[in-house]
């Protein structure tokens, strides 16, 4: 799905970081977003690859700083599907983990649409935060 909207933790998140909605706040939160969807495929592969290894302290270590990373600008997907990940290799269940990648790819992807739809809206003076129906 691509309307406005489907992710409301990303504009929930982005709300919560602005004050006045700034040149200076806007382009703050740019940057995090930059950072973010720079670091995330690096994260992602080098969790792919401890699954891959079998190494479930790796794979758990992994999971646990991309699922941080997306929970920190409400990127709930990402994060859900890495708590996951990282319960199972906790678990040593890392075999029930090898689709999780692929899911994560897409995902990050979904992700990085829904930050270009609400920088768009911020730089654009548009609300953020869908109102109620």
């Amino acid at each position: 799905m691509t309307a406005r909207g489907t992710a409301p933790g990303i504009r929930a998140r982005i709300a919560d970081l602005l004050v006045d909605g700034d040149e200076r706040e806007i382009a703050f939160i740019e940057r995090l977003v930059a950072s973010f969807l720079e670091r995330a495929p690096v994260m992602l592969a080098d969790l792919d690859a401890a699954i891959a290894a079998g190494d479930s302290a790796v794979a758990a270590h992994r999971a646990h700083a991309l699922k941080g990373a997306a929970a920190n600008l409400g990127v709930s997907g990402v994060a859900g599907l890495c708590a996951e990940a990282e319960r199972l290799a906790d678990a040593g269940r890392l075999g029930e983990a090898l689709g999780h990648p692929g899911l994560l790819r897409s995902a990050l992807a979904e992700a990085g649409d829904r930050f270009t739809e609400v920088l768009g809206d911020l730089r654009s003076g548009l609300p953020i935060v869908p109102r109620p129906a």
